[in-house]
């Protein structure tokens, strides 16, 4: 646990010293936010660094936002384990995460505990890795984690118990293939409509060398590269880096 605070902290120095990080995070983290029910109480889940929950609290002072963690950090709110989540049946109005569906042992668990604390109505909403053609072989060979495009997204890790795997590994197929591989009465079984999918572009971030030392991206450029994320949006489906998945809350 030592290591993966030490982990967190390192992003945010890394975010500190790389400002466009957050100009380029901030177009996503906006496309989650427009996505929420009007006036929710929300739960994230998998907060991490706290990029997330900073930007919402900036964005939208207003709005109740929890933020959860397995690890203890200052800048979180409960240290929680998304898959047994310590809140009331139906007392929140949105589930939400930046990088934590691919991340998960046992989806079909947090899926089940996330419907548990949500009103009818509500809904969870994460940005994920999205595989494209253009970034398969970027997730494939230079990424950090896996991308496995025949992974059985319902049991990513192996048969391991969630509680012996380490919580920063990942693979970034996990969302493409749930949204691909799922029917929608597998959905409907575990208390939600089937997912919206946004796909999200991210050329500028690829510049940025995101949360590695450095970057390619001035200023400038920076300006002009999400500017073409935007133009280019039509073609996400075949040059996008990331999604938006949202997921509707059935009626009880």
């Amino acid at each position: 646990m030592k290591e993966g605070g030490a982990r967190l902290a390192e992003h945010r120095r890394i975010w500190a010293s790389k400002p466009v990080l957050a100009r380029v995070y901030a177009v996503w983290f906006d496309a989650l936010l427009a996505s929420l029910p009007p006036r929710p109480r929300v739960v994230e889940v998998g907060a991490g660094p706290g990029f997330l929950s900073g930007h919402a609290r900036r964005r939208a002072p207003d709005v109740p936002w929890v933020a959860t963690d397995l690890l203890e950090t200052p800048w979180n709110d409960v240290v929680a384990d998304g898959l047994q989540l310590p809140f009331r049946q139906g007392t929140c109005d949105a589930v939400v995460g930046l990088d934590l569906v691919h991340h998960l042992a046992r989806p079909a668990a947090f899926f089940a505990e996330a419907a548990r604390v949500l009103r009818p109505g509500g809904r969870i909403a994460v940005i994920e890795p999205w595989i494209s053609p253009l970034y398969y072989p970027i997730y494939r060979w230079l990424h950090h984690e896996g991308c496995t495009l025949g992974i059985d997204p319902w049991n990513p890790f192996g048969r391991e118990e969630p509680q012996q795997k380490d919580p920063f590994q990942g693979d970034a197929a996990v969302l493409w293939r749930l949204v691909r591989a799922t029917p929608p009465d597998r959905w409907r079984e575990l208390g939600f409509e089937p997912p919206t999918v946004t796909r999200l572009n991210g050329f500028a971030y690829l510049l940025s060398l995101g949360f590695r030392k450095g970057s390619l991206l001035p200023a400038p450029l920076a300006t002009l590269l999400m500017k073409a994320d935007r133009t280019l949006l039509p073609l996400a489906r075949y040059v996008g880096m990331r999604a938006l998945a949202v997921w509707d809350r059935r009626p009880a």
